[in-house]
Formats: C-alpha cells, structure tokens, sequence
C-alpha cells in the first residue's frame, strides 16, 4: 500500500514538472546572462523536462515494471531526431549544431531532443482529461498574465518585470513580433473556450478577461503580420464554431465575427495611431534574400540537399551564399543574419530537405487522424462507445472535451502557418510541440488507436535486477552529469556576462579567464578576451611615455586569443575579421603582421565573397603595404559588388593618386560626389586634387567643393586651410586671413598656421 501511495506521488509529480514548463517557459529571465531569454527558457525547460524523466524512471522502480504508452507520431519524431542528429554530426559548426548559441537563439539538437522528450512525457503523464483541461488553463493563465504584464508596462508605465530583471519589453521574447505569436495562440484557446455554453461563470470571467489583455496587447504591438495571423485563427475559430453551432453561445461567436471584420480593417487601414506605441524596430532578414540563400544553400550539394549545412547554422549559410542585391539595402547591408526571415526557411537551409519533409509530414500525419477522428464522430456520435472508444468517461464531459481537442488544433495550425512568417524563440516551438503532444493525447481520449499502453514486468531473479540496476543506475549518472555540464555552461555565461559589464579592463579579463575556464572551447568567450586585450594595449599607447614592451606582450596575447577563436570556429567570417583587426593593430610594433592581416581578410573572403566591406579593408592593407596595384584590385571589387560604396570609391581614387592617375582618380571622385555630397573628406579631396592639376576651371571648382565642405561643417579645418591657401594665391589676403583665423581658432597651439598669419600679416 505504502508503495502505491509512493507510485501515485510520483506520478502527480512528474505531471506537475511538466506543467510548470507552462510557467516559467514564458516568464522566467536571468539577468546574469547577456541575453536575458535564450538560455534562461532552455534551461528551465530541459531542467523541467530531466525532473521529470528522473521521476518517470523512479516510478517504473517502485512498479518493478517497464509501463509507458507509445503514440502513432512517436516513429516520424524519432525519424525527425534521427536525421537532425545526421545533420549535427556532418554540420559546418559542430558545436553550434548540437548546443546552440547564447548570443541569439538557433535551433541545436539538444534543444530539439528534450522537446521530443518533452512530447513523450506529455503523452505518458497527460493521461486523463482532468489534467489535460489543466494544462490548458495554466498556458490560457500564464498568456493572459504576460499580457497584462505588457500592458501596464505601455499604458499604465508600471514596469513590473524592470523591477525583476533588466527593463524589458516583455517577459516571453526579446522581440515583440515573436510574443505577439503567443498571445494569438492563448487568444485562440481562450475565446474558443468561451463559445462553450457548459462554461462556469468563473472559468468564463477568466477567459474573457485574458482575451481582452490580448487583444489589447496586439493593438499595442500593431505588427501587420500579427494581425494576418489573428485572422487565420479567427476564421478556424468560426468555422470550428459553425460546426459545433447547437452546442455554442451564438452571441460570442458574433463577437468573434466582428473581431474578424475588425482584423480585416487593421490589415488594410492599420490600427489606430493614438493607440500604438512606440516600440523598438526589429531587424530581420527580408524574404527575398532568405529564399535566395536558402536555395542557394540546398543546392550547393547532395549532402546540403539532403541533410542541410546543419542545425543552427544558417549563419554561415548567410556570409556563403549572400546575394550581392543585399549590398543596396540602405538599412541592413552592412550587417550579418543568423536566422533567416522564417522558420520553415531554417529548416530547410539548416537540415535539409530531409528534415524539412519529415517536419511537414508530422504536420500532415496529425491533421489525418484529426480529421479521420472528426468524420467518425460525426457519424457516430450517439454512439458513446463510438466517441469514447474504450474509456469509460462521462459523455457530457468527452463531448465538451472533443470540442476542445479541435481547439487546439486550430491554434496548432495557426502557430504552424506563423512558421512560414516568423523565426520561432525556444518559447514558440516549446508552445508548438506542447499544442502536438496535448492533441495526440486529447485524440486518445476518443481513438484507442492514437495511443497504446506497452508494459513489461521485470522478472523477480537477482540477474534481471542487477542488469536493471545497472541501466538504471547508468541513466541517473548520465543525468546528473549533463546537469553538472549545464551548470558549467550556466557560469561560463554568467562570467562572460560580467566581463561585458565590467567596469576596467583587469575586471573583464579575470571574468573571460574564469569563463574560459569552465567552457575553453567557446569562440565567443576567446574573442572577447582579444578585444579586451587590444582595448588594454590601446589605452597604454597613449599615455605620455607608453610602455611598449607591454603594450607588445597585450598585442601578442590579442592576436592568441583571436586565433584561437578563428581555430574554433574556422567558417566564422566575423572571427576572422576579428583576428584581422589584431594583426592590423599589431603591424605598428611588427611590420610582418600586415601579412598576416591579409591573409585573415582573404579566408574572411573566400567565406563571404560579396561583402564589400571585406574588399574595402584589403584594399586599405594594400595601400599600407604601398602595394597599389592590389590595392586598386581590391577597390574595384568592392565597388563592383556595391556601386555607390564611397570608401571604396576614394580609396581607390588615393591609390589613382599615388600612382601618378590623377585625371582617373579625379573622376572617381566625379562617380561618387551626387551621393556623398554632405561627405566632407570627398569634397575636400575631390577639390586638393582639383587643386594640384590646375586645369582650366579646376581651382574654381575646387573652391566650391571647399565651401560646400566648410557649410556642411563649418568646423573642417582641412576645408578651412585650403581655402585661405587659394584666396592667397589668387592674392586675396585679407580673405585668405579670414580663413586662417578660423583655422587658428580651432587649432590654437598650432603653429605653422601662426606662422602663416604673421607672413601675411608682416607682408601687409
């Protein structure tokens, strides 16, 4: 008896380890990491989710029996783990593709193997309707919390999580596009329950009230592809009502119809002005280049066919394939994608056509049993066997239930059309596979066929308990390692975190240190550590008398650590930007790491071919090394990959320059001057060279380029200087004065400009 009380325990338990995810899934943050969202939420649900196993394996030892249930999605699941854990293995980023990173979130494959878990336990523990409405109620809860949350934050400016943790928008996402996703989804579930006649007057203020947080919420946020998606849901959530219209409170499903029509007028008017709020732009990569590189991806080989570049790596995908159109985005040009513009997009980049068919084959294979679950039912409906299959629960309570099953599988799709628009948080796709594993067993409730009980008893003999023993005792030891290596993972973030926000250099070395210590294989943690390094050595070159013994053993220790990094992560274009940076850092002291600076910018380039920005900075070490004939190469590159990039254009005009091309290097600058005429540096370089050829018409010119130069900035003693030389040559001294007395003013320890108007004065 005392065992079967302790079965029941620990039964209850591993169910409310579970629910909890529906807790601190959307709401928990931790302000000692660099990203408040990433690893927090992954923690706390794979934490959640190894409680709960451990609890499972606990009660098959008080049982003495091997008891779970199997469902009809468990085989493509494994299959899509199977094939992801391909992808890892033969990934351009191993470490990346199997653990993900901390600075923004991509999909890795432990994160994707402890959802899989996750659905198993749900259908192991979600075994009853009572708990599956509980489920329910506690995501309707925690969705309606967090946007009432959101809303006392942008009405009331009562910041509730600002007095938690660093102020943030909200507690689900750090974009406000992703948790404007789950606030639809809750929003479905909640207004769908409230169609419900059965409903209580409490469960019904409690719904309505999360409804009208919500909705409120979106009308904040007042992204149009939110909107788009809401629609979706509310025309599922009406055809769902239209089908149940005998067992529906008719006066809410009009509501609903006028929430549609609503959305509608949002989508093609926009909401209201006066009830926006000015929230913070999201970056993303548009759709056009998501598709291109995608595709580009897919079809670079069988085995990027096949089983993708890898999980999380989409990065790389990025600088490989990169369009050269995306050079004349005016906003996003110069920057890097982790994740492209949609998440159907990642998996087929990231894993595949494999894994993307295999994903969408789970989808289809649901919705099958979906609705060959509704067709038999509608058919046999008085029939309560024929409805409840073999449970025998009351029918009035299934009837009610079945209606919520197809609820959830309304928002299930809802969130899946949001794939095809959005780049799934750790928040959606814990929702997403959450909403699978409730439908699977919400189906059971009706369909003995979606779910079977598999039990084994272990034989009472001393070798099938020692060999049980053992696995048992293997499998805890595997827990309790892989939490003690997430604890470590845990306080290398939280030092690299602290070295971010270290107030002196010393401070943020020994927190990199002690990161580099608990996790030595991370990129990120050597990179920062170069930096840091190369800051130090910065600052001490300018004191009176530098140390330059020093300031050579921080630029050596730089250089290390960015190699380090680069060797860690050898395809990461970013890194070895980085380790070029110290090389150039260091040719001040070591004339040979001008080499070395060019080589780390040309493997940056063989990764990211269409960068500019990557020809640009060759370019710049060429003309360094004098070397203008690869320098002029360089520069012409980058302008042929964007052709308005202005410091390509006067960095090869320079190079024109120095090789005597002056008439070339002059109508570069020609080229450019319509879109660089506010940049000060080419009106006065297009006007000194006007100037030094002194061609009919050239001085004039070369006078209005100086004063357009000195208008835009009246401060630009370059332009200044310039234009008192001309006036004095032309014999103009009084005002050539005028300009030399701008220029003192500005520089007045200067003293070849004093010189100068004492000549001229003295002449006078």
């Amino acid at each position: 008896m005392t065992n079967q009380r302790l079965h029941a325990v620990v039964d209850v338990a591993s169910f409310i380890s579970l629910l909890l995810t529906a807790i601190f899934v959307p709401f928990f943050l931790d302000k000692n990491l660099a990203n408040l969202f990433i690893i927090p939420k992954q923690y706390a649900f794979i934490g959640l989710v190894l409680i709960s196993f451990l609890l499972f394996g606990t009660k098959i030892v008080l049982s003495k029996k091997l008891s779970f249930r199997t469902s009809v999605v468990d085989l493509p699941i494994l299959g899509l783990l199977l094939v992801s854990a391909l992808s890892s293995i033969f990934s351009v980023s191993l470490y990346d593709s199997f653990f993900g990173r901390g600075e923004f979130f991509v999909m890795n494959f432990i994160f994707l193997a402890f959802l899989g878990l996750f659905y198993f336990l749900i259908i192991n523990f979600v075994n009853s309707p009572m708990r599956w409405r509980v489920i329910m109620d506690v995501v309707i809860g925690a969705g309606g919390l967090s946007a009432l949350v959101f809303v006392l934050k942008l009405v009331f400016k009562f910041d509730l999580l600002a007095m938690i943790v660093s102020p943030v928008w909200n507690s689900f996402d750090k974009l406000n596009s992703v948790f404007g996703l789950w606030l639809i989804i809750v929003f479905i579930l909640a207004a769908g329950q409230l169609m419900k006649r059965s409903l209580s007057i409490g469960r019904s203020l409690a719904y309505f009230f999360s409804i009208v947080v919500i909705f409120a919420s979106l009308v904040l946020l007042s992204f149009n592809i939110l909107w788009w998606m809401l629609l979706c849901g509310l025309v599922l959530l009406l055809l769902l009502g239209f089908s149940y219209i005998k067992d529906i409170r008719t006066g809410w499903l009009s509501v609903l119809f006028v929430m549609l029509i609503l959305t509608g007028v949002f989508i093609i008017f926009g909401s209201p002005k006066s009830l926006q709020s000015a929230l913070p732009a999201e970056v993303a990569l548009g759709i056009k280049p998501s598709w291109s590189i995608t595709l580009d991806t897919m079809f670079s080989g069988v085995k990027n066919f096949i089983i993708g570049t890898g999980l999380g790596t989409f990065n790389y995908d990025f600088s490989r394939f990169r369009p050269e159109s995306f050079n004349y985005d005016n906003m996003a040009w110069s920057l890097r994608f982790g994740q492209p513009f949609s998440t159907f997009l990642s998996l087929a980049a990231e894993g595949g056509v494999l894994t993307l068919l295999l994903f969408i084959f789970i989808f289809l294979f649901v919705l099958g049993h979906v609705f060959q679950v509704w067709l038999r039912n509608r058919s046999m409906r008085s029939t309560s066997q024929g409805i409840m299959g073999s449970k025998n629960f009351d029918r009035e309570m299934m009837e009610d239930l079945r209606m919520d099953v197809f609820l959830v599988v309304v928002g299930w799709v809802t969130m899946t059309v949001g794939m095809g628009a959005l780049y799934f948080s750790p928040g959606l796709w814990w929702m997403w596979w959450l909403l699978l594993g409730m439908i699977v067993s919400g189906l059971s409730f009706f369909n003995a066929d979606m779910v079977s009980e598999r039990e084994w008893a272990i034989e009472d003999t001393p070798q099938y308990s020692l060999s049980f023993s053992f696995v048992l005792i293997i499998t805890m030891a595997a827990v309790v390692m892989l939490g003690i290596w997430g604890v470590r993972l845990y306080m290398a973030e939280a030092a690299y975190t602290r070295a971010l926000n270290a107030k002196d250099y010393k401070a943020a070395e020994a927190e990199l240190k002690m990161a580099l210590s608990q996790r030595g294989s991370s990129d990120t943690y050597h990179a920062a550590l170069a930096q840091v390094y190369l800051l130090q050595a910065v600052e001490m070159s300018r004191a009176e008398k530098p140390d330059l013994q020093s300031i050579s053993q921080l630029m050596a220790l730089a250089v290390n650590e960015a190699k380090a990094a680069a060797d860690l992560a050898p395809k990461s274009v970013a890194l070895w930007e980085n380790l070029a940076t110290m090389y150039e850092n260091a040719a001040a002291l070591v004339p040979e790491a001008r080499d070395w600076t060019i080589k780390s910018l040309t493997q940056a380039i063989e990764l990211e071919p269409t960068n500019p920005v990557l020809w640009w900075r060759l370019g710049n070490n060429y003309s360094v090394a004098k070397n203008w004939e690869e320098a002029s190469k360089s520069y012409e590159k980058a302008i042929e990959l964007k052709r308005d990039y202005v410091g390509a254009y006067t960095g090869l005009a320079n190079a024109y320059e120095q090789t005597n091309k002056i008439d070339k290097a002059i109508e570069k600058y020609q080229t450019i001057l319509s879109s660089a005429s506010n940049n000060v540096e080419v009106l006065f370089n297009y006007g000194r060279l006007l100037y030094n050829r002194n061609k009919e018409g050239d001085r004039d010119n070369a006078e209005k380029l100086w004063l357009e130069a000195a208008r835009v900035q009246p401060n630009y003693s370059n332009a200044l200087y310039s234009l008192g030389l001309l006036y004095e040559t032309k014999g103009n001294k009084s005002k050539a004065l005028e300009y030399y007395y701008k220029v003192k003013d500005l520089n007045p320890d200067n003293k070849d400009i004093a010189a100068k108007i004492r000549a001229i004065v003295g002449g006078n």
